[in-house]
């Protein structure tokens, strides 16, 4: 991109520029220049970029906004690869990066390597296996995996970042150790927030009741999360009837 060419060109020239990258209208021209000259500057890095990541193979099953790939750079190193439709906004992708992040942050989530708001997708470590395919092996969820299951909720509320998503697909392991995944529906955990759900610990409060339920869905024994079971109130206990 010639730049000195793009700063002599009319606003309203720069407007059509505009329009065709599906940048918002600035009523400043100065303003509509530094955007349409910020999404050259990120193409121009992201065209150097591509290649970089070979796919091997899907990893899960087929999501509602895309697929997860496993990856592989040129110097050997694999990573998960989460890729987005054409659906998910830039800004989305960038908030559940920046979700997962402080997650990771403590230790709770896969380490984020890239985003990439063109291609749409975010690369992240890669996890071992997930926690159901040890569930649905056992048939059980032992004390220790359901105290680090606690453990998440409890560093999750602390960072004020709500999950907000309880399937058992979102678990995984990179040894022994129990990580959350996919932060598509997360939210940060606002005073908004807080009045609407009627807590301030939503990942402990809700996160728990909705991963016994599908426990229990499963038909897992009582052992599964009698230790869970101490981080709900008596209501949903007997509303749900877990004892």
């Amino acid at each position: 991109m010639d730049y000195e060419k793009l700063c002599k060109l009319s606003f309203s020239q720069l407007k059509s520029i505009a329009n065709e990258l599906k940048i918002t209208s600035c009523r400043s021209k100065d303003k509509l220049l530094d955007e349409i000259i910020i999404f050259f500057t990120e193409y121009e890095a992201y065209k150097s970029r591509t290649e970089k990541y070979n796919k091997i193979r899907t990893l899960g099953n087929k999501g509602k906004e895309g697929i997860t790939f496993l990856v592989r750079k040129k110097n050997g190193m694999e990573y998960a690869m989460k890729t987005f439709n054409k659906r998910k906004s830039s800004d989305r992708i960038k908030k559940e990066a920046y979700l997962q992040t402080k997650a990771a942050e403590l230790n709770i989530a896969p380490r984020v390597i890239e985003v990439d708001t063109i291609s749409n997708y975010i690369v992240m470590e890669k996890m071992d296996k997930h926690l159901l395919e040890i569930i649905k092996k056992e048939s059980i969820l032992t004390k220790c995996q359901q105290k680090q299951i606690i453990k998440i909720y409890k560093k999750l509320d602390e960072a004020n970042v709500f999950h907000a998503d309880a399937n058992l697909l979102n678990y995984m392991l990179l040894g022994r150790q129990i990580y959350i995944i996919d932060f598509g529906m997360a939210k940060e955990i606002t005073n908004d927030l807080i009045k609407k759900l009627g807590t301030n610990t939503p990942n402990l409060s809700i996160m728990t009741l909705g991963f016994i339920l599908k426990l229990k869905e499963m038909s897992c024994p009582f052992e599964s999360y009698e230790y869970m079971i101490n981080f709900l109130t008596e209501e949903q206990i007997n509303q749900f009837k877990l004892r």
